[in-house]
């Protein structure tokens, strides 16, 4: 946010990418405190996490005369479900800011109409931190791995996304464990990863299918038990396990038909190393067990979406009998 002659009156900060938003928001509050102490910055939030912060009382302490000697800096983070009356009080509010009063307003998603506006009116700053999405998170990865000092290859970069999904927060945590594994100068490649991607406390959604595809009916019960205990719910894990068993049923398919495991590697869709894990486990099923497990994830997902009052731990285990024969 530059130096100390050349802090802006306000800044807007917004965007999808939540990890860059948050070490913002922390440059600020250290800048404030070694600015003006403790007092320095004053933080106006939803009550509760819900909601939104308080616009009028943000417009009023923005408009109020400081007994604070130096610089004031008021935040308010989760601005985006203002609406278009609040929206408007605080831009009016900006216009009339005192000096050595710095505003920082956070949308975490769409800024509210006049916000930016009223920013530009003050000679403030835009700043915005969209996550990166689709092929353009590998290079993030590739890139946030260098910046801690070692290397990540591109094909481990896309096998912790196919893993961990796609959460900013959940994969940068990551690279900072991966970090300390791999030391200064280190490179991490995808067979390193089998271990370590995520925390072991924590199972994967992937775990699901994997089991069914086994065909083990106690491991299956074993890992759905697990994940609800997590808080996973039936809906939330449709999703990955009817795509590892579409994928072995795919594979089972090529295989049959007399298609080589190194071609079937790369048309599975998957980083080269998860593909031979998966050619290897579907051993022991059945093009026919697969398409049995397809089906009866298809209906879960039916009963996810109100197709069946059941419970949702009855629909999930309902599906996993099926699935298993």
């Amino acid at each position: 946010m530059g130096e100390n002659g050349g802090v802006k009156p306000a800044y807007l900060i917004h965007g999808s990418d939540s990890a860059k938003i948050d070490q913002a928001r922390s440059r600020l509050r250290q800048r404030a405190e070694n600015e003006s102490g403790a007092g320095g910055l004053e933080v106006f939030e939803p009550a509760d996490g819900k909601g939104s912060p308080d616009a009028d009382a943000l417009s009023a302490s923005i408009t109020a005369l400081s007994l604070i000697p130096g610089r004031r800096y008021l935040l308010a983070d989760r601005i985006e479900k203002w609406g278009k009356n609040q929206a408007s009080g605080v831009a009016e509010a900006l216009l009339a800011a005192p000096e050595e009063t710095t505003v920082v307003l956070i949308a975490r998603g769409k800024v509210p109409g006049g916000i930016a506006e009223a920013v530009k009116k003050v000679g403030g700053e835009n700043l915005s931190y969209e996550a990166p999405e689709g092929s353009r998170l590998p290079v993030h990865l590739i890139e946030g791995a260098r910046s801690r000092d070692f290397e990540l290859t591109p094909e481990a970069a896309r096998f912790m996304i196919a893993r961990m999904g796609e959460s900013l927060p959940r994969l940068g945590a990551e690279l900072d464990r991966l970090s300390l594994w791999a030391g200064p100068g280190g490179t991490v490649e995808i067979e390193d990863l089998e271990e370590m991607v995520a925390d072991t406390s924590e199972m994967s959604n992937f775990a699901l299918g994997d089991a069914i595809i086994s065909g083990d009916r106690q491991e299956v019960i074993a890992v759905a038990e697990r994940l609800l205990a997590q808080g996973v719910t039936a809906g939330s894990t449709v999703y990955t396990t009817s795509t590892s068993i579409r994928r072995a049923h795919k594979a089972l398919v090529g295989l049959e038909n007399g298609v080589e495991p190194s071609r079937l590697e790369r048309e599975l869709g998957v980083p080269p190393f998860v593909a031979r894990r998966l050619i290897n486990s579907v051993s022991g099923t059945t093009v026919e067990a697969m398409r049995e497990a397809a089906i009866a994830m298809a209906e879960l997902e039916l009963w996810t979406r109100g197709g069946a009052e059941y419970p949702d731990d009855l629909a999930l285990d309902l599906a996993l009998l099926a699935a298993t024969g």
